[in-house]
């Protein structure tokens, strides 16, 4: 609990110096850390606005292609459809990679190559093969962005545990210690000016 203090093996004015010394490290870390947890927040909310927008010109996207397949799934059968679109599952390359993001590792997709529209396919996926490509590189933006957010959302879980406990842990326990260490050092002096005083008088009667 934060209402504790820190265990010393002696309590000592040098424990007490190296306990200021610590303060000072975790208030600094805290507003290092809290000013990152800032910038991934920021920039956790702008790669989820990509995400969104990504997400919804796919629906338009699988929505537009789902009718003419619906079309020609009714006029020429699954099976038919299945073995002409053979081809067309061939040949789709991406290039991956990673990049830094404040830290945070972000992946990077790019879409190689496509096979060429199939011309055994029926007349009425024509329409989903002109929109193939853009559909697939809507799908490799949207994981790149979902992955980000993931990896980033981790990171954030994880600064934010420590600015907690530095907050609501560590620093408080430093503090109690300082104010208790500091009150036993003012009352061990005030007893050692009495002892004085009192052996000083003593001194005097006797002389």
């Amino acid at each position: 609990m934060s209402s504790e203090i820190i265990r010393l093996p002696r309590p000592t004015k040098i424990e007490l110096i190296r306990l200021r010394r610590r303060l000072v490290i975790a208030r600094r870390l805290h507003r290092i850390l809290r000013d990152r947890l800032t910038f991934l927040l920021q920039e956790f909310y702008v790669v989820l606005r990509k995400a969104y927008n990504t997400r919804s010109k796919l629906n338009k996207l699988l929505q537009e292609v789902y009718y003419y397949y619906y079309i020609a799934l009714s006029l020429h059968g699954l099976e038919h459809l299945d073995v002409t679109s053979l081809s067309t599952a061939k040949g789709v390359n991406i290039i991956t990679g990673v990049r830094n993001v404040m830290g945070v590792p972000a992946p990077m997709i790019e879409l190689a190559t496509i096979p060429e529209s199939s011309p055994i396919l029926p007349i009425e996926v024509s329409v989903i093969q002109t929109k193939r490509r853009e559909i697939l590189e809507t799908i490799i933006r949207l994981a790149e962005y979902e992955k980000e957010l993931l990896n980033l959302g981790r990171e954030i879980a994880r600064i934010r545990r420590i600015v907690t406990m530095l907050e609501k842990v560590l620093i408080p326990r430093i503090l109690r210690t300082i104010m208790y260490l500091t009150m036993k050092f003012d009352e061990m002096e005030r007893e050692e000016k009495v002892r004085s005083l009192k052996i000083k008088s003593l001194l005097l009667q006797k002389s």
